[in-house]
């Protein structure tokens, strides 16, 4: 149902709940003015908004439409709307644009020159991970993280999976060594993959600027918050950035 813009300004939102990384969304309730009617909004990763829904006959349609987004490079959002009932009813996908800054290219470029490895953890779609990893001139060996969360923990579990000679990488260690970058990953995640990396003898650097990052921040031995983070990150790191 359609409402034009000055019927939007009859609603007003009276309670918000700011983004979750564990169930990766949003939510609002919205109550008319006039009448006091209420509802809630949620926005937030498709699959996690459709899993509110019942939305069956619709799943496989919006996840293509998700999965088309992202081949372009484009961040899809799932939105949903209760009913009468409470319920919530799947509404439709926003598409967002967010290439990377425009030195980000140069920057990659500088630090694999003086011998950095630089790998992508995100928590975009897999197909955006790896076009953006295309555009930046890096690897696109990403993998979504359930694949890190499905592989072997040691040898003994992989050659029961039959995998022991294989030329991929057999253990979850290798696959995270192995790898360009993960996507679709959780705050745990992300310490995971640090914590992996400082177990095989490497220096850690890592960089981010959410609530989200803070654990793995704090876990690398050179955490960098980049300019605009929030508190928790700041605090968690070694280095803040103050300007882009």
């Amino acid at each position: 149902e359609s409402i034009s813009k000055k019927e939007m300004f009859e609603y007003e939102q009276v309670a918000f709940l700011p983004f979750d990384p564990s169930i990766k969304r949003t939510e609002a309730t919205i109550e008319n003015k006039k009448t006091g009617e209420k509802f809630k909004v949620t926005k937030g990763a498709t699959p996690q908004i459709l899993e509110l829904c019942d939305s069956k006959s619709i799943e496989a349609k919006a996840l293509k439409v998700v999965d088309q987004l992202a081949d372009r490079g484009y961040r899809a959002l799932g939105v949903a709307v209760t009913n009468e009932q409470g319920i919530f009813k799947f509404v439709g996908v926003l598409s967002l644009f967010d290439p990377p800054r425009v030195d980000t290219k140069q920057t990659i470029e500088r630090a694999q020159a003086m011998g950095v490895q630089v790998k992508m953890i995100t928590g975009d779609h897999t197909a955006i991970a790896i076009e953006t990893a295309r555009r930046l001139g890096m690897g696109t060996t990403i993998h979504s993280v359930k694949a890190m969360r499905d592989a072997p923990i040691d040898g003994e579990e992989a050659k029961s999976h039959g995998e022991i000679g294989s030329s991929e990488p057999n253990t979850k260690d290798e696959l995270i060594l192995a790898a360009d970058g993960f996507a679709e990953v959780l705050p745990e995640d992300k310490f995971k993959i640090v914590e992996v990396l400082q177990l095989s003898g490497q220096i850690v650097g890592m960089t981010g600027d959410g609530v989200n990052d803070a654990p793995a921040l704090k876990k690398a031995e050179i955490g960098i918050a980049v300019e605009g983070a929030t508190d928790a990150a700041r605090a968690a790191a070694d280095i803040v950035l103050t300007e882009p």
